[in-house]
């Protein structure tokens, strides 16, 4: 399985950039597990990654290529494995788990 992972990763690299905490462009998305205006959650190449904020709007969806754009305030993003039992969310969570 790593394997097939790797070579997806090769692939369609994945990468963000954060602007102003108001629009990040994502690539090597390969899916968007769900999407409100409070958070934006997606499977990418590199692990599955969590966009909190408030006003969130996904502007580009591209499956095909495996690019996203969001907009709105960005409070945080993070990493999260989809197996572990932690129930907290984002970096404060942790911290004080």
């Amino acid at each position: 399985m790593s394997e097939n992972k790797n070579t997806e990763s090769e692939k369609n690299p994945h990468d963000f950039a954060v602007s102003e905490r108001a629009h990040v462009e994502i690539r090597g998305m390969t899916e968007v597990i769900s999407f409100d205006e409070n958070a934006v959650v997606l499977a990418t190449t590199g692990g599955n990654m969590s966009i909190e904020g408030t006003g969130l709007r996904v502007n580009i969806l591209d499956v095909k290529e495996g690019n996203v754009s969001v907009d709105g305030h960005i409070d945080c993003i993070y990493y999260f494995d989809p197996t572990s039992k932690q129930i907290t969310r984002g970096w404060f969570g942790r911290l004080f788990h």
